[in-house]
């Protein structure tokens, strides 16, 4: 009965429980930043054992439960979830790189992130264009989609952090990198325009509002860091510095954009627990994760443009980001429990 419930377990697990590590990992950069070195430590060892458990049980899917790996994939509701492995990876990597100095770690895992981020968002567009049968809007779009965003967003602020250490010339590294903000910027203004439309021309119930519309916010947080990363390479090599003012200019855009959704997503979070009861599933760390990042590209902006009070924010935001944490990571332990006890198995 063991072996069966752990199968059900790893046949249903949620695309984007890889949101579980990128959230922990982004707190413990942003721990790190403002001066909890210690809590940051904590929480990086937590993001490796998190990211070896989760790799091991995706793995064994892919093995042994491939139909349904390609049926998410090619869900237009959950099949843009597969890419928090690409950001937890980045993430991850980021950490080994500035906290460690292990850049050989980091290079490592920007190319598994490249490649990983190659054959799932081809693979996806290209299933969701094939399907006969397609969701209607109202259905079919949520703010998972913004994961386009946040992944490409990720590789380029590793790909700078290590571009000094990837074995070739610094002038194409960072080419790649500045490709791959842009891109992000190009799904950002797509997908958000599309959100945009959806929520408010079509009705929307409490339960429709899921916690991944707060990757709204997410991806132009990440968007402002992976700018201030880039202009901070650029200026530190000398290599296309003439580009600087320019993505200063996106890049206060972006952290504009991104603060404004805040109290939008939060009020409407409450319109949803209104008449919903709280109960835990891996798309709550949709949630977590652009609190963090919220916290670590303010701070970063903060320092970019001499801005020390903007450093107020960070300096709240980041025990919202501990608590919000802290209470997905306990209804995620509760929630294993009672599946084992119970002969549940729901990792959803």
């Amino acid at each position: 009965m063991g072996k069966h419930r752990i199968a059900a377990g790893i046949r249903g697990l949620s695309p984007a429980y890889f949101g579980l590590p990128m959230s922990t990992g982004i707190i413990a950069v942003a721990s790190h930043a403002l001066g909890y070195t210690r809590i940051g430590q904590v929480l990086f060892g937590f993001n490796n054992v998190e990211v070896v458990v989760l790799s091991m049980l995706l793995l064994l899917r892919l093995l042994f439960f491939f139909l349904e790996f390609r049926k998410d994939l090619s869900s237009h509701q959950q099949g843009a979830g597969f890419l928090t492995v690409v950001a937890a990876a980045c993430i991850l990597g980021s950490e080994y790189a500035e906290f460690q100095g292990a850049f050989k770690v980091g290079i490592a895992l920007w190319y598994f992130a490249l490649v990983a981020w190659m054959l799932l968002t081809y693979s996806f567009f290209v299933l969701v264009t094939i399907k006969r049968s397609k969701p209607s809007l109202e259905s079919g779009m949520n703010g998972s989609w913004l994961l386009f965003v946040v992944s490409v967003q990720a590789l380029s602020i590793l790909g700078c952090i290590v571009a000094p250490h990837l074995g070739i010339s610094l002038h194409s590294s960072l080419f790649i990198m500045l490709f791959f903000h842009l891109l992000g910027w190009l799904f950002y203004l797509v997908v958000i325009g599309i959100i945009f439309y959806r929520t408010t021309f079509f009705p929307m119930r409490p339960d429709e509002f899921k916690p991944t519309y707060w990757i709204d916010m997410g991806a132009a947080a990440i968007t402002t860091l992976a700018g201030i990363t880039l202009i901070d390479t650029m200026a530190t090599h000398g290599i296309y510095t003439e580009l600087i003012p320019t993505l200063k200019v996106f890049i206060v855009f972006a952290w504009i954009a991104g603060t404004w959704w805040i109290p939008v997503i939060f009020v409407l979070e409450i319109w949803r627990h209104w008449t919903l009861p709280w109960k835990y599933h891996a798309g709550y760390w949709s949630l977590v994760f652009p609190l963090g990042m919220h916290v670590v590209c303010t701070w970063q902006l903060a320092l970019t443009f001499g801005l020390p009070f903007l450093k107020v924010l960070p300096e709240v935001f980041i025990w919202l980001a501990w608590g919000s944490w802290a209470v997905v990571f306990v209804g995620m332990c509760v929630k294993l429990v009672r599946t084992f006890v119970l002969n549940r198995v729901c990792l959803t």
